[in-house]
């Protein structure tokens, strides 16, 4: 049994760096060895000071150094015999740097803070757009500004994947709702909003709330197409083209995202035949100067058109690029060479004769 320590006595931060780099950073910031166990480093603080101190060594140390090194906070004295038996409790230092650097999210996610920006997506053929697809961006409190990948990064580092997709969702859907301006027209909008494939496949209940939530907001389901991402996980989720067939029973469609970035295409063309496939920028960015990336997009539009999926390629900028993409047949196109995200619906048009004299 410890001893219990007097709250008096000052709380010292104490951390086991997991290397000398670790500990050189660490003793920049005001830590300094304990001298009978100079392997701990230790810094005093006061309560109100330790969230500023972690959020500093969460923005100095890298993620790996974090992970490697290990925390406690006491009050013993450090030439205390209790000290050492109190550091076998100690955490993983990114258990607690984590969530100072990710407190902003906790903020979004719990405020709602999240909103949207559309990107268009064109079609290349006759040059309007099509579509728009939806990016979450975020402002919290203090009125800073947070990007989609920062969003993400939060969200895979907090463990909250999930929570964030579905709330991600629900808000998406309502801002369709207030910046759709043809809802009820024989063409309504079209509206791309990425999702995890294992969402789906955990809680459909959130789809089926999904779908009620569209149709109380005087939305269609045929405006909505659900972009899948996360690809590699789709191989894991057997049950996932039973449910993708009930909810496109319901007029949701589906389109398979960053196609050809790291994953086999056969698998997913006969496995979901989606009704759309994004093509990944990695493939499209120089597919007018590279003769094998031209190959691969050849074989991957002939293939899906013959099994009567659309193909949108994903990160045009260069006019060579798109006017390349247009006279192979690609549908769709989308890319900041065709239009930025903006937080309202753009409607203008490509001008199809400027890019046919570009080449």
């Amino acid at each position: 049994m410890r001893p219990v320590t007097p709250l008096t006595d000052p709380l010292k931060l104490i951390i086991q760096p997991y290397d000398l780099e670790t500990g050189r950073c660490l003793c920049e910031i005001g830590f300094v060895p304990i001298p009978v166990v100079p392997q701990l480093l230790y810094r005093p603080v006061t309560n109100p000071q330790l969230s500023e101190v972690f959020l500093q060594m969460s923005q100095l140390l890298s993620q790996f150094s974090q992970a490697g090194s290990r925390y406690c906070i006491t009050r013993s004295p450090l030439d205390s015999k209790t000290l050492l038996v109190e550091f076998l409790d100690a955490q993983p230092l990114n258990t607690i740097t984590d969530s100072a650097r990710y407190a902003w999210f906790l903020q979004v996610l719990a405020k709602q803070q999240l909103f949207f920006k559309y990107q268009p997506i064109f079609d290349l053929r006759q040059g309007h757009i099509a579509a728009y697809e939806c990016l979450a961006r975020a402002r919290n409190d203090a009125g800073h500004y947070f990007t989609g990948q920062q969003l993400i990064e939060a969200a895979l580092s907090m463990n909250l994947m999930h929570e964030f997709d579905d709330l991600a969702r629900s808000v998406c859907l309502q801002a369709i709702a207030q910046s759709a301006t043809n809802p009820g027209s024989q063409n309504p909008q079209i509206f791309f909003i990425n999702i995890l494939p294992n969402a789906i496949i955990q809680n459909p209940y959130s789809f089926e709330q999904n779908f009620r939530q569209v149709l109380d907001l005087g939305l269609h389901p045929e405006q909505i197409v659900f972009e899948l991402t996360e690809l590699e996980a789709l191989v894991h989720c057997p049950e996932l083209s039973k449910t993708i067939h009930r909810f496109r029973n319901w007029g949701f469609r589906f389109a398979i995202d960053d196609l050809c970035g790291n994953v086999s295409t056969d698998h997913y063309f006969m496995e979901f035949r989606p009704d759309f496939i994004k093509i990944d920028r990695r493939l499209v960015s120089g597919c007018s100067r590279y003769q094998l990336k031209q190959i691969l997009l050849k074989s991957l539009l002939h293939s899906a058109h013959e099994l009567g999926i659309l193909v949108l390629a994903e990160g045009l900028e260069e006019p060579e690029d798109i006017e390349f993409c247009r006279e192979l047949g690609v549908d769709y196109g989308q890319g900041f060479g065709l239009a930025l995200p903006e937080r309202t619906l753009q409607s203008k048009s490509l001008n199809l004769l400027k890019l046919s004299n570009v080449c």
